[in-house]
């Protein structure tokens, strides 16, 4: 089975910013428990957009997993220069992950408006669940896409609420 992991960007409302410390150690352990439970429920495909944050990181345990298990990562990219305002670690990280994906896809070469919708669709149209890291409503048009298309959403907290800004 194949599910399109979503982020609602809580990740990024944290008074934290330095992706070593807390809450984002907590939030990669959810990370990674949640995608287990899903590997062991038999979902052994995910799709990502490797966005900076969440997704990424999912990307990155997902390929961890690959080492002794059957699991597919693949990556649909937004457009062609998601990374250009990225520091140069990060570009590294997210090319390194699209090397071992097991498939890479352009849906636009340049970033306009609706570009990531337009991927999150791409990716559902293709999954047998939708889930989305943050809360209800985090990911919107996402969220009513896959409603429309009788997709199943997950919907896993990553922080408390309290810890937002």
């Amino acid at each position: 089975m194949t599910c399109t992991i979503l982020s609602s960007g809580d990740e990024f409302r944290t008074l934290c910013r330095n992706e070593s410390e807390q809450p984002f150690f907590d939030i990669k352990v959810i990370v990674q428990e949640k995608i287990w439970e899903l590997y062991q429920k038999g979902y052994d495909s995910f799709y990502v957009n490797c966005d900076y944050g969440t997704p990424m990181w999912a990307a990155e345990f997902i390929l961890n997993l690959k080492a002794g298990n059957r699991i597919e990562l693949h990556i649909m990219t937004p457009y062609e220069e998601q990374t250009t305002n990225w520091t140069e670690e990060l570009r590294n990280r997210y090319f390194a992950i699209h090397e071992k994906a097991d498939s890479v896809e352009l849906v636009n070469t340049h970033y306009y408006p609706f570009c990531y919708q337009e991927t999150a669709e791409e990716m559902i149209a293709r999954s047998d669940l939708l889930l989305v890291f943050g809360g209800e409503n985090g990911a919107p048009f996402a969220e009513e896409y896959a409603k429309k298309r009788k997709i199943p959403i997950e919907y896993q907290e990553i922080i408390k609420k309290s810890n937002l800004k």
